[in-house]
């Protein structure tokens, strides 16, 4: 028979476990102290990231979508950089251009049937606009046009022509075939 050993509560093993884990967190070098309880973010570490700002873009959306005694409703400096990012390699004053020309010239007014009725509107709408200006530019210049137009304009001069090869001409057909 085996020997009788009194046993332990549970609720004490318990606790022994959880006081041993709280005591490898705060030992462990593998692993940032943390910053809270029962939490994973590590602490010292800023807990917002900061994306790049287009102040200009940003003040020209709140400007276009601002209905006529309304306050100017900003979008969020990461939907800006995603407006950024649809018009590709364009630069700010590029896209400002376009917003002009959509509002102005297309008369995409905010909430309007085809305007916009949120920020994100804009992504796809100036992806779309700088795809289709791409496009026309490369259906009026198309690929090589103006590297033929280059190579065609520089060449010689028949004289020039003339004096470069008269050092390697080949010697008359006549005197090659022995008639005089």
């Amino acid at each position: 028979m085996l020997p009788f050993f009194p046993r332990k509560s549970s609720s004490a093993e318990e606790s022994q476990i959880k006081e041993s884990h709280s005591e490898e967190r705060k030992t462990d070098l593998d692993c940032l102290p943390l910053n809270r309880k029962e939490r994973d973010s590590p602490a010292g570490v800023n807990s917002h990231s900061v994306c790049k700002q287009y102040p200009k873009v940003q003040e020209c959306l709140a400007r276009y979508m601002q209905l006529l005694g309304d306050e100017k409703e900003y979008p969020s400096d990461r939907t800006v950089v995603d407006i950024m990012d649809a018009a590709g390699t364009h630069d700010e004053r590029e896209v400002i251009a376009a917003l002009n020309y959509l509002y102005g010239e297309r008369g995409l007014k905010p909430f309007t049937k085809n305007g916009p009725h949120s920020f994100a509107w804009f992504k796809t709408v100036l992806q779309d606009h700088f795809e289709k200006r791409r496009r026309r530019e490369e259906a009026a210049n198309p690929s090589g046009f103006y590297e033929w137009q280059e190579r065609n304009e520089t060449r010689l001069a028949q004289a020039e022509f003339d004096s470069m090869t008269d050092a390697i001409e080949l010697p008359d057909q006549r005197l090659l075939s022995g008639k005089v």
